[in-house]
C-alpha cells in the first residue's frame, strides 16, 4: 500500500520536479514508513566520511529488498540507482523509477549495458551520485558474490571516488525469493571513499579488489558491533 501510494504520488507530481529530486524525498519517507511500521531500527555509521557537495559512486552489498529502504534512509544527498531493466516494467513502481531518473541496465546485452553506464556517467558529471550493487543481484547466503565490472568502469570513466557500503541484517528480514517478512536490526556501515584520480582503465581489477576488501572489513566490523 505504501509503495503504490508514494510511487503514484511521484508520478502525479513529476511535472513539478522532472529531474526526480522530489521523488527521492518521497522515497525517503516511503522507506521510513515501512521500517517504522515493522518496528525495524536502522543504525548508520560513517556519514561523516562523505564530503558535502562531493559526487560519488556508491557501491553496496545486496541481500534483500530491505537494503533499498535502508539506503534511501542512509543518504540524504541526491543520488540515482542503477537497477535491472526488468524492474522498470513493474506497473507504477517501475514507471516512477524511470521518471525519477534511475538507470536501467541489461547486463545480458553488452552494447545496451555500455549505453546505460554512459548515461550514469553523465548523471555523475551533472552533480548526482550513483548507487551500484556490484554483485549484480541479491545474495542468498549473505556472502559477497563476484563483482560485475560495469560499476568500476563507471567510476573510472566519471573520475569520482568510490564509497564502499555494507548493509547488515536485512537478510534476516526478507530473504531473496521469499514473501515472509521478519524483524531484525539493520546496520549500515559507510567506508572511507576510495580515490580514483590518477588511475586508468587498466587499474579496474585492482579497484575491484580494494572495494571488495573494504566491504569485507566493514561487514566484519558491523557483525562484531552487533554481537557486542
Amino acid at each position: 500500500v505504501y509503495t503504490v501510494f508514494w510511487a503514484s504520488l511521484g508520478i502525479l507530481t513529476w511535472p513539478l520536479s522532472p529531474g526526480g529530486d522530489l521523488y527521492l524525498r518521497y522515497a525517503r519517507i516511503w522507506s521510513g514508513w515501512i521500517l517504522k511500521s515493522l518496528g525495524i531500527p536502522l543504525e548508520v555509521v560513517g556519514r561523516d566520511r562523505l564530503e558535502p557537495g562531493q559526487t560519488y559512486v556508491v557501491m553496496s552489498n545486496h541481500q534483500s529488498v530491505f537494503d533499498i529502504f535502508a539506503l534511501f534512509r542512509t543518504f540524504d544527498r541526491p543520488f540515482r540507482m542503477v537497477a535491472k531493466r526488468v524492474l522498470f516494467w513493474i506497473p507504477i513502481l517501475g514507471w516512477s523509477m524511470w521518471m525519477c531518473g534511475f538507470i536501467p541496465i541489461d547486463r545480458s546485452n553488452r552494447e545496451s549495458a555500455i549505453r546505460s553506464l554512459d548515461r550514469a556517467a553523465r548523471k555523475i558529471r551533472s552533480g548526482v551520485s550513483v548507487l551500484v550493487f556490484p554483485e549484480g543481484t541479491r545474495s542468498r547466503d549473505g556472502t559477497l558474490h563476484p563483482f560485475k565490472k560495469g560499476g568500476f568502469m563507471l567510476a573510472l570513466k566519471a573520475g569520482v571516488p568510490v564509497v564502499p557500503v555494507v548493509v547488515v541484517g536485512t537478510d534476516s528480514i526478507m530473504e531473496k525469493g521469499s514473501l515472509r517478512v521478519g524483524r531484525a536490526d539493520i546496520a549500515v556501515r559507510i567506508g572511507h571513499p576510495i580515490e580514483i584520480s590518477g588511475r586508468g582503465a587498466a587499474s579496474r581489477d585492482q579497484l575491484m579488489e580494494e572495494v571488495r576488501q573494504a566491504m569485507v572489513e566493514l561487514g566484519a566490523t558491523a557483525c562484531e558491533d552487533a554481537a557486542a
